[in-house]
């Protein structure tokens, strides 16, 4: 069952709705400003009927029908609704006429945003029987919003890559609400849809107009000359007002069945900061959570080992030997980038912003724990309990260090970034790599400001 929605148009949707979505809009998915009012939860995508937003309800009409999802307020008295799949109607639609097939819930008709599902199902049935040459519109909007939650080893890719996407806005500062608006961006049935990244799932709520950012994109690996490769870009600020941008950048194996993990990468563009997560899936076992280490597991960690100790040489060279990016006087906690987040085999969950509970640990820490008796498992091989674990960082602990430069490295190269990117893409990488790329003209939290 789809969520139902009516949507008053203010003067510029009833301007700009009716007009071909500009070409940079892969989705056709337009932001615009909306009175603020609070919808139904949780904040879904849904099937709206669009009016003329008449100001006298007796004159009000539907001018049409597409998608609609609630964003976050903009302002005192307004929000941000992102439109998407508008269909004008040929002959507009009276409210007035749909109250007798609507009977109890006809007192929607005189509110906006979402309706009750009853009053939802009276609102699709009535249309539909007074317009018929909308049935086939209404039959695609209906097919394409309850389209059901990637599951099998999709899902659990999704999940983590969600999860990247998530941590990496809560680390600069940005409400993670974007993630609530995740849609399949190609049909169920498209074979391509098992690699395709989760990033491209979100709309694009940014118009790209800055060259040198277009220059950045083009600087990636995958953008140009990676056929193997699927890339999905997106842009988020603070606010309105902020001089804080992230870049996040995701990108998967064409090959699904290849994918066999993600990497997370956070780079702090002032601070020349570089901190990675590679995710580890913990399985159910009994009563019990546990991982397990394999073959695989063992060369990512001596991929994060030899990362991490060509950053410590670095760290160990005298000052004038240090790439001229060096800041002085910049501690961290953990100097070295590598992590690794245990967290739990979760099924993909849409229009959620929440994150994965999990266990961050230092690569150091996880090899400790692999090294323990207890890891022994039964019948050989080597595993990781969750309820073994002692000490770990939590998702605030974790993203609130990484907000405040307190984790990562120290006077990295761009390009380093890039190696690190291509090794994640490679045969011998996870597959996975989503990047966050904060950018500003300040400094991050916690630092004294002259």
């Amino acid at each position: 069952m789809v969520a139902v929605a009516l949507v008053h148009s203010t003067v510029l949707m009833r301007e700009r709705l009716p007009e071909k979505p500009p070409a940079w809009l892969l989705r056709g998915e337009r932001t615009f400003a909306y009175p603020h009012k609070e919808w139904r939860k949780p904040r879904v995508w849904c099937l709206a009927f669009f009016t003329d937003g008449h100001a006298r309800y007796e004159q009000r009409k539907i001018i049409g029908v597409g998608s609609a999802f609630p964003g976050r307020r903009s302002g005192t008295y307004e929000r941000a609704l992102i439109a998407r799949d508008f269909t004008a109607l040929s002959l507009p639609l009276p409210l007035v006429e749909l109250e007798g097939a609507m009977a109890a819930s006809r007192q929607y008709l005189r509110d906006d945003g979402r309706v009750s599902p009853v009053a939802g199902n009276n609102l699709l049935a009535a249309v539909r029987g007074l317009r018929p040459e909308l049935h086939e519109s209404l039959d695609v909007l209906e097919n394409s919003l309850g389209v059901n939650a990637p599951t099998g080893e999709v899902g659990e890719r999704l999940s983590l890559e969600k999860d990247a996407v998530g941590t990496l806005l809560e680390a600069f500062g940005a409400d993670r609400d974007p993630l609530e608006a995740w849609q399949p961006p190609l049909g169920g049935d498209d074979h391509r849809s098992r690699s395709v990244p989760f990033l491209q799932g979100l709309p694009a709520l940014r118009q790209i107009e800055d060259q040198q950012i277009v220059h950045d994109y083009l600087r990636f690996p995958g953008m140009e000359g990676e056929d193997a490769v699927q890339v999905g870009w997106r842009i988020y600020r603070r606010n309105s007002q902020s001089g804080h941008r992230l870049f996040v950048y995701n990108a998967n194996r064409t090959q699904a069945e290849t994918v066999m993990g993600v990497d997370m990468i956070y780079v702090n563009e002032y601070a020349r900061s570089v901190a990675t997560v590679q995710y580890k899936r913990l399985r159910q076992s009994g009563p019990n959570w546990v991982y397990w280490h394999d073959d695989t597991g063992e060369r990512e960690l001596n991929r994060m080992e030899a990362v991490d100790d060509a950053c410590s040489a670095e760290a160990e060279l005298p000052q004038e030997g240090r790439q001229n990016f060096w800041i002085p006087g910049d501690p961290r906690l953990v100097a070295t980038p590598s992590m690794v987040k245990l967290c739990r085999t979760v099924p993909f969950m849409m229009n959620s912003a929440s994150l994965i509970p999990g266990m961050y640990l230092t690569r150091e820490h996880f090899r400790e724990l692999l090294q323990r008796p207890e890891a022994e498992g039964p019948s050989g091989g080597t595993r990781i309990n969750e309820a073994s674990v002692p000490r770990y960082l939590n998702n605030t602990t974790f993203t609130t260090l990484l907000r405040d430069g307190w984790i990562g490295t120290r006077g990295t190269s761009w390009d380093y970034v890039i190696d690190l990117i291509r090794k994640s893409l490679s045969a011998g990488g996870p597959g996975s790599v989503v990047v966050g790329m904060h950018r500003s003209e300040v400094s991050p939290g916690n630092r004294r400001v002259n």
